[in-house]
This record gives structure tokens, C-alpha cells and sequence, in this order.
């Protein structure tokens, strides 16, 4: 099969096109012909070497895709060839989604809607799951008033659509540049005052004022600044949570002069432990999207098709993400 692979950790030069044996389907697992996988910011940081690389078992990289079973273990009844799946790898996979053909446990996949293309699926695990962790740590409800930084990105969009799903009207997120802030309005559904630029000095005064107050929740997608600035926004008893790192000593003396939560949101969390059981809170929320996909509640994922698997699509999806400019998801075919 073909694959591409990290050389060395660093630069997106170090990656390079393979030809390796297909993965075995070992006890527990299924094999995906993958038809179309997405970039994820964790991706660039695995491959430049920082502390979520720590636990990676391949150079392949890649955590989500779309595909079609093409092999079962014989002791997998849930999926037959020819299956039709979307999933999460997390790390459990025989290599990352940078890859004509993966080896995951079953637990990982759930079918693919109907409703969406590979390329449409393909965005949808990392992105759709975290924002699910992230709403339901932080307790969301159509009741509460919400503030998310960075909604223009892949997990943004999510958390932004499924927030309204929910009921949600107060909702105040941020855009940087009037691309992302015309993507919130267009593919988010949002009015523009319902989106406030970061690059202005006043902007978390500007958010509580659109807002009529402080927020209930706050949801970090961004970290550095943006997080200082959820703490500063949140009303007292309010829930903060994080996609990306933990408050540091003046910010945790924020929150608790406000009594409010922190929630950290690790989308991986699950797979960390030997419990096959809570490997199917992957599907389950999978599962859980798929519905609200093939009914219409929820839109497809916004996508750019990069191209098809070759290690220069694979620069190109790195250089993208790094620039921090992309709107939706990154998807290549393969």
C-alpha cells in the first residue's frame, strides 16, 4: 500500500512517500480501504515534535478517515466487508490515516452516513468529537449563554452547530479577519453581531456587551491569550472548558474568584485505557452525529479538498493549518 510517512520529527519536508506491506486485521479489528481522511492542528503538532507526540506508536500520522471495510477479524460482529465507516483512530490503529489501508478496533468506526460523501465524512470524527466532549463538559444547555473562541475552525464550526442544536441563542464567538467572520455568518448561520475581532484591543468588553453580561460558558479552542481571555469573560458559577491547554496561576485565581469550573477536553481520553468497553464512547457519539447528519438537523462538514494522497498534499495540508487561516476542514482523498 501506499503511505506517507514522517521521517524525523520537524519539518514538513521530513515527509515522504512509502511502499509498505497492508496491515494484518488482528482480534478486535476491522481494515478500511480509506477513501478520504482530514487534517487536524494535533497532526502538525505531533509531527513538529511537541508533547503530543509523546505517545504516538507510528510515523504515519492521521487520526480520522472515511473508507470501506475490506477486512473483519473473525471475532468482530458488528461490520461485514464492504461496510460503509467513518472513525477516530485515535492512537489504536496499525498506523495513522496517511494511508491507502488502516487496521482499527471496531470500537472506533461507526457507519458511514448515508447522507454525506467520504470527503464530507472524513471531517467529522476529531472535529465532531471534541466539540461534543466540549459541550458536554461544559455543561451547555439552551438556557446558557455561550463565548467560543475560535469558531471558524473545524471544532469551532462543530461546536457552533451543535450549540444551536441545542437551543443556544446567546452565543458570541470570534473571527480575526472578515474571511473567517463571512464563514461564520454563511456557514455557521450567525448574525454579525454575534462575532467579535480579536485583534481589537476591546474585544472581551465588546463580547459582554453583545452578550448583555458575562457568559455561562466559555469554550477554548485557541489557548495563549484567547484562554486568559474566557476566564475574564465567564460570569461567577460559569463553566470554562479547553480543547487545548489548562489555565496557568493567574488565570486558575480568575476562576476562582469567580468559583467557576475548568474542564480539560481530551478527545483521546478514552482510548488511554485497556477497557474495550469505553472505546465504544467513540462510536457512541459518532453514531450519535450520523443521525443528526442523515436527518438534516445538522449540515454537512465544510470542507477543502487539498488533493489526493502524496506527500506534497501532505506539505501543503501542514503549511495550511500552521497559518492558522483555514475556515472548516482540510480533507485529502486517497
Amino acid at each position: 500500500m501506499k503511505a506517507i510517512v514522517l521521517r524525523s520529527f520537524g519539518s514538513a519536508e521530513n515527509f515522504a512517500a512509502a511502499d509498505l506491506p497492508a496491515p494484518e486485521v488482528r482480534e478486535g479489528q476491522v481494515r478500511i480501504k480509506v477513501e478520504a481522511v482530514s487534517f487536524n492542528p494535533v497532526d502538525y503538532q505531533i509531527r513538529r515534535g511537541e508533547p503530543e507526540s509523546k505517545g504516538v506508536r507510528s510515523m504515519i500520522l492521521g487520526q480520522d478517515l472515511s473508507g470501506i471495510i475490506d477486512a473483519v477479524h473473525e471475532d468482530v460482529a458488528d461490520f461485514r466487508v464492504d461496510d460503509e465507516v467513518f472513525g477516530y483512530v485515535c492512537n489504536l490503529a496499525s498506523s495513522g490515516t496517511y494511508a491507502e489501508y488502516v487496521s482499527v478496533p471496531a470500537e472506533l468506526v461507526a457507519r458511514k452516513p448515508p447522507s454525506l460523501t467520504h470527503e464530507q465524512a472524513a471531517a467529522a470524527p476529531v472535529a465532531g468529537i471534541t466539540a461534543s466532549l466540549a459541550l458536554e463538559k461544559a455543561r451547555i444547555d439552551k438556557t446558557k449563554s455561550v463565548f467560543i473562541a475560535g469558531g471558524a475552525g473545524g471544532v469551532g464550526t462543530f461546536a457552533i452547530r451543535l450549540a444551536r442544536l441545542l437551543g443556544v441563542g446567546n452565543l458570541v464567538t470570534t473571527a480575526g479577519n472578515p474571511k473567517s467572520r463571512a464563514y461564520l455568518i454563511e456557514q455557521c448561520g450567525l448574525s454579525g453581531d454575534q462575532i467579535v475581532d480579536y485583534r481589537n484591543a476591546g474585544f472581551i468588553e465588546q463580547a459582554v456587551k453583545q452578550n448583555g453580561g458575562e457568559f455561562d460558558v466559555a469554550l477554548d479552542l485557541v489557548g495563549g491569550g484567547m484562554l486568559s481571555a474566557c476566564c475574564a469573560l465567564l460570569a461567577v458559577d460559569g463553566h470554562l472548558a479547553s480543547t487545548v491547554e489548562a489555565p496557568g496561576r493567574d488565570d486558575f485565581e480568575t476562576l476562582f474568584q469567580k468559583n467557576a469550573t475548568f474542564h480539560a477536553v481530551g478527545a483521546h481520553a478514552y482510548s488511554l485505557t485497556d477497557d474495550r468497553a469505553a472505546l465504544r464512547k467513540y462510536r457512541e457519539m459518532l453514531e450519535h452525529l450520523s443521525r443528526h447528519f442523515d436527518s438534516g438537523a445538522l449540515a454537512p462538514p465544510p470542507i477543502s479538498v487539498v488533493g489526493k494522497l502524496s506527500s506534497e498534499v501532505v506539505k501543503q495540508a501542514h503549511a495550511l493549518l500552521e497559518s492558522r487561516g483555514v475556515q472548516g476542514k482540510l480533507v485529502m482523498t486517497c
